[in-house]
């Protein structure tokens, strides 16, 4: 039985290592290229047990988590001054509901409601960023590592002697609330316009983006914990939100059966053969605005559903070796997967 507690352990590299001698001597290789299967897991274990008896988080320690992410959120709203926070989202994996144990994060989403442009946020976005931080210093819960960045502030918040890393970001509402394709155009297409601004669309867009993963159904998320925990226990890069989008669009391609129906190990098997084929390697969608009208890169690429010029895959030239590495080990877990 693995129980690490991530929080204590500087570096992801400790991380690996802790959990990597937790494991049965008969599980061990002696390297992780030589591994076939999921660290942790015992021989003829199904996946679903897996899941439940490590990759999932606990469900009592999340419940209670969202509880002081909320308070923090609650506290910022009523404390702020000069300015009007209308609501909040929250995102990261806390959020979206895509946690794995021992590894959780949150994004705070502070929507407000008297500023009314894009250039406005930017010209105002230095001073709302100093009034968060001024209320965050009166939270009741232990705080630590506060860093103030240009678009948000940082920091890790203690649960159960647990350090959860949280963001908050100040943005604006740019939709109406009717998100179909002909009301979202207009925005996209100021955002096609205006290069200079668009990491701030980028940021005031992330609601849309905790609300593509969220919606989904809870079989897929135990599908994207157990791609995000394989990552993380073999030192991948693949970006937390690239492996949701990559299972959810595995999903899609399998023409969405039934979750009730669905095998994990089906799903599990299609999200790895498209890791193991990263030249062709191609994930977007349409729901908000068309890829080809943007930015359409060569292979490999997940495209931010949300944000036509992300993708979460980006490469200098060709295939970068982290992600040689990454489709090798990929092929090599896929023909051994049961």
């Amino acid at each position: 039985m693995i129980t690490c507690n991530i929080g204590k352990y500087k570096t992801k590299s400790d991380y690996i290592t802790v959990i990597f001698r937790h494991v049965p001597i008969f599980k061990q290789a002696s390297s992780f290229n030589k591994m076939v299967d999921f660290v942790g897991r015992n021989p003829g274990e199904s996946l679903e047990s897996f899941i439940d008896r490590v990759v999932n988080p606990d469900s009592s320690y999340v419940s209670q988590t969202k509880s002081v992410i909320h308070t923090v959120a609650e506290l910022m709203k009523s404390k702020s001054v000069d300015h009007k926070i209308g609501s909040t989202v929250k995102g990261g994996s806390l959020g979206k509901g895509t946690a794995v144990r021992g590894r959780s994060d949150a994004d705070l989403l502070f929507v407000y409601t008297d500023i009314p442009s894009i250039e406005i946020l930017k010209s105002k976005l230095p001073e709302l960023l100093k009034e968060l931080q001024s209320v965050l210093a009166r939270s009741p819960h232990t705080i630590k590592s506060v860093k103030r960045t240009p678009f948000t502030i940082q920091f890790d918040i203690e649960v159960k002697g647990q350090l959860n890393e949280v963001d908050l970001l100040p943005i604006i509402q740019l939709d109406t609330g009717d998100r179909s394709r002909a009301k979202m155009n207009p925005i996209y297409q100021q955002m096609r316009a205006r290069e200079d601004m668009r990491e701030y669309y980028f940021k005031c867009l992330a609601p849309l983006q905790v609300d593509f993963v969220s919606r989904e159904d809870e079989k897929i998320k135990r599908s994207i914990r157990l791609l995000k925990y394989w990552i993380k226990t073999r030192a991948h890069v693949l970006k937390s939100y690239a492996a949701e989008l990559l299972v959810i669009k595995a999903y899609e391609e399998m023409g969405k059966p039934p979750t009730g129906k669905m095998k994990t190990l089906d799903l599990m098997k299609a999200v790895f053969a498209k890791l193991s084929d990263l030249k062709n390697l191609k994930v977007s969608w349409d729901k908000y605005y068309t890829p080809s009208s943007f930015y359409l890169p060569s292979p490999p690429y997940i495209l931010d559903p949300a944000f036509p010029y992300h993708n979460l895959t980006r490469q200098k030239s060709g295939i970068d070796e982290k992600y040689v590495h990454l489709e090798r080990d990929a092929k090599k877990f896929l023909a051994n997967l049961k």
